[in-house]
């Protein structure tokens, strides 16, 4: 069977609606959707069919409809992430609002008693869980499918999982319950103990406790979707980030499934770039270019194809900070890539690759730096580092452009 987990965020959920369109789009459905926190409110959404109403809450409605709050406290801390790192803004968060028992939420507890239809839920052939704790003493752990959870209580089950510690909390059946990210933020037990066998995660951060949660499911076929970009606060529901970070979703799955290129911006999948091309353009990088990069990098051999592979190639990975797990293809894009960051080309954009070779080429004209000048005005106030990598990159643009001068026709 095949199932989608959804993880906790806050208002970083609205990636996860961009995503799920994606999945749509390439025909996917699932058995089962289970999630923690706002992963477990779009999955109760999507179980019961309406996707529009769960697009209409992200993309066209404002914080006030998730909390109320001072406008000034929402500006101060919506970027707040809710990590270690952030443990000044969240703590001084926790004491103002603890003067009124914390941030309100009851225009988001009237929204999900508008919309969230229990009975449909229900009735679904469709498998649906969420994770939340109680306090008793300790934090008492709650994985629930909807058929653990009391009738006519589904609603206050969902409240209950998304229940950050800074917000006014309710009691259910006497008990304190909070958001589930205290015990699981990635769920996929849930999924696990009803033998689902191929399981689709969509996180919304790149932390090493989540990582840790999912390398114990071995015996599953386990798809793990990370955003490509930082997310931002887990309280900013501002309507341009929505749209950014639903578009960055719907994005990252194109991408993930092949139907994109690239591996930090977007391109329409261009099979004339595949692997092979790109390990023929590299590999037949002109020997001065290999020579003046052994130079750069101070690699005391003769240069030759085994140098280049054996040697520079590990370092220009380093370069470009990709996956330790790289492929030529990742090279090659990235090398242009990094081109376009400089010149501050939007990433949220699908691009045609093809014309981005050709405007490298022409319009910006990759610079022949030489690290070792330091009275060139182009890189007086680059530090060593970034001149070394500049040079590379620039020469190996060079050697491209030759490349791919010498195969057009006369």
């Amino acid at each position: 069977m095949k199932g989608l987990v959804l993880e906790g965020g806050g208002t970083k959920g609205a990636y996860q609606l961009g995503a799920y369109k994606a999945l749509k789009e390439l025909g996917m459905e699932f058995d089962g959707i289970v999630g923690t926190s706002i992963g477990a409110l779009n999955a109760a959404f999507i179980i019961q069919g309406d996707y529009d109403i769960m697009e209409d809450i992200w993309l066209n409605q404002d914080y006030k409809s998730f909390m109320i709050i001072e406008e000034d406290l929402y500006e101060k801390y919506k970027n707040t992430e809710f990590k270690v790192k952030d443990i000044v803004a969240i703590v001084d968060l926790m004491n103002r609002v603890r003067k009124n028992e914390g941030i309100d939420i009851t225009p988001l507890k009237n929204l999900l008693r508008e919309y969230i239809d229990e009975d449909k839920i229900r009735k679904s052939s469709k498998d649906f869980g969420l994770v939340t704790v109680y306090l008793d003493k300790k934090i008492i752990p709650q994985h629930l499918m909807k058929e653990d959870i009391p009738e006519g209580q589904l609603v206050d089950y969902l409240i209950a999982s998304a229940s950050l510690p800074i917000f006014q909390l309710d009691k259910l059946d006497d008990k304190l319950y909070l958001d589930g990210f205290l015990s699981d933020n990635t769920p996929v037990g849930l999924l696990a103990n009803k033998k689902y066998d191929d399981i689709i995660v969509l996180r919304l951060s790149n932390d090493v406790t989540g990582d840790k949660n999912l390398k114990k499911y071995v015996d599953i076929n386990l798809t793990v979707i990370k955003p490509s970009m930082d997310l931002g606060g887990s309280l900013n529901k501002d309507k341009d980030h929505m749209e950014k970070l639903f578009k960055l979703g719907y994005m990252d799955i194109m991408k993930t499934y092949k139907r994109y290129d690239g591996v930090k911006y977007f391109f329409n999948a261009d099979f004339i770039y595949d692997e092979n091309t790109c390990f023929d353009m590299i590999t037949n990088l002109n020997i001065k270019t290999i020579q003046d990069i052994c130079k750069i990098l101070k690699i005391k051999r003769e240069p030759s194809l085994r140098v280049l592979l054996e040697n520079i190639i590990p370092q220009i990975g380093d370069i470009l900070h990709l996956e330790k797990e790289f492929t030529y293809k990742d090279i090659f894009y990235s090398i242009y890539e990094r081109i376009l960051e400089e010149n501050n080309i939007d990433v949220l954009k699908l691009y045609d690759f093809s014309k981005v070779i050709d405007l490298v080429n022409s319009q910006i004209e990759p610079i022949d730096y030489d690290y070792d000048n330091n009275d060139n005005k182009h890189i007086i106030s680059l530090n060593k580092k970034e001149k070394i990598e500049k040079a590379i990159i620039n020469k190996i643009l060079n050697d491209f452009k030759n490349q791919s001068l010498k195969k057009m026709p006369i």
